[in-house]
């Protein structure tokens, strides 16, 4: 049923190579108790491993009823290790905090068996390992050979077809031993037991094969088996999965019997929540304290349309200066002489008129006509700009200030209006005073208010 054919496995850690396993090859029968013997370090457990799909093999192969395991891939060595395997430890790796019962009808949980049936056989292996009364126990209320019972029961539960047992007297006393290897024998009656251990007079007592391992390689076999011919491809397993129910059951069980481990971690994850919480929220305050802070200093200066925007390009060469010359000003020595000033506006400069007209016309404007529109708060901000491809658009660098300046809400939020009513139409004006409600005088003056 089972062979091992050419089996290598090395172990690589930076520089330092062992090989635990060097071209093994091992046939063994569907019903009988091999005893694998050898010093530490001669690939005993490895062995182990390999035939329980724990670990893979670098080269060779593992024929099961004939068929091949290269092919295998990750599920097929899950259901591999959940229908065909049974594995008993050393040290029993029960589960404390839950009772013998469960311990036992945890492996069908994969294996897509019924409540009402995994508790039946779970009891019927129980009774058979002589622990029916302990059903309900934990196994930190039960001994040593106790609980390594509960390890056979669980290894058998699924009735696999081969049963691997890696030091299973190991930690109990020589008295429970015996019993525990009685029970072992009496179960490779009708099923494979491979078992790995150190104690050649237990291996001579219960086995009735004997494999001696050293340095990876088979040094002696007391009943070898000649390699089978069958190479039927009948094997097939049942994909592993568990229903969701059953999954959240066990989910809530485990956080029922632990509390305190519950508590912790919630606690932990609240205060990882509550962090990102807070992050979040003074990160959209400040956000709205500096639109607030902009809004609010857009209202301390008002704004004044330039009746004529500043050129650079067009004041390079200085207002009194020949076209194309830049140095010409600074040749001219004579500082009696007075030069005549030019009356006409720059090339590209223009009388700013805010009306609907004057701002639709501005938006036909080439290059070579329009630099741009300016408007003064002690500093200049653009409130239109040409771009690249000669078309007329919002100037995002001014704070968009132009998006806020047409909004009603800006001067609602901002201003008191002591008199009249906002600006409705392009020969309207609105005076700004300040906190104090003072007006600068030449302002009166201009505008020859009473």
């Amino acid at each position: 049923m089972l062979e091992l054919k050419n089996l290598t496995k090395k172990y690589e850690i930076g520089t330092f190579k062992q090989t635990a396993l060097n071209n093994l090859s091992l046939s063994f029968k569907d019903n009988e108790f091999v005893a694998v013997l050898g010093p530490s370090g001669s690939g005993k457990t490895t062995l182990l491993n390999m035939i329980g799909g724990l670990d893979r093999y670098d080269s060779g192969d593992i024929l099961i009823d004939g068929k091949s395991t290269k092919s295998f891939k990750n599920h097929d060595w899950d259901a591999y290790r959940n229908h065909a395997v049974g594995f008993i430890f050393q040290n029993y790796n029960l589960i404390t905090h839950t009772s013998v019962l469960f311990n036992v009808e945890v492996g069908m949980t994969l294996s897509g068996v019924t409540a009402s049936e995994r508790r039946t056989r779970a009891l019927e292996v129980l009774e058979k390992v002589g622990l029916k009364d302990h059903v309900n126990k934990k196994p930190n209320q039960l001994s040593g050979g106790q609980m390594q019972r509960v390890a056979i029961a669980r290894a058998l539960v699924n009735n696999p077809k081969i049963i691997l047992a890696d030091e299973p007297t190991g930690a109990i006393d020589s008295e429970t031993s015996a019993q525990i290897m009685n029970l072992i024998r009496e179960i490779a009656k009708d099923k494979l037991v491979i078992m790995v251990t150190h104690d050649e007079e237990v291996a001579k007592t219960y086995a009735n094969r004997i494999v001696t391992l050293k340095d990876g390689e088979k040094l002696s076999d007391s009943r070898p088996v000649e390699e089978t011919r069958d190479k039927g491809t009948s094997l097939s397993f049942k994909k592993t999965s568990m229903a969701f129910a059953q999954a959240l059951k066990l989910s809530f069980n485990n956080l029922r019997t632990k509390k305190f481990r519950t508590l912790i971690t919630a606690f932990a994850g609240s205060i990882g929540i509550i962090g990102v919480a807070l992050v979040l929220s003074l990160s959209n305050g400040l956000n709205k304290e500096i639109d607030r802070l902009e809004e609010t200093t857009l209202a301390e200066f008002p704004v004044q349309v330039d009746p004529v925007p500043f050129n650079i390009d067009s004041a390079r060469g200085g207002p009194y200066a020949e076209e194309g010359s830049v140095s010409e000003w600074e040749t001219r020595p004579e500082e009696d002489v007075i030069y005549p000033y030019q009356e006409s506006l720059p090339e590209g400069q223009h009388i700013n008129n805010l009306t609907e007209d004057y701002l639709d016309h501005v938006f036909e404007l080439d290059e070579s006509l329009y630099n741009e529109i300016s408007v003064e708060r002690r500093l200049d901000i653009q409130l239109f700009k040409q771009n690249d491809d000669g078309v007329m658009k919002v100037n995002t660098n001014a704070i968009n200030f132009n998006e806020t300046l047409s909004k009603d809400a800006f001067f609602e939020d901002n201003y008191d209006l002591l008199e009249g009513h906002q600006p409705e139409n392009e020969n309207e004006v609105m005076l700004v005073v300040d906190e104090y409600n003072r007006l600068n005088a030449e302002m009166v003056t201009a505008l020859d208010l009473p």
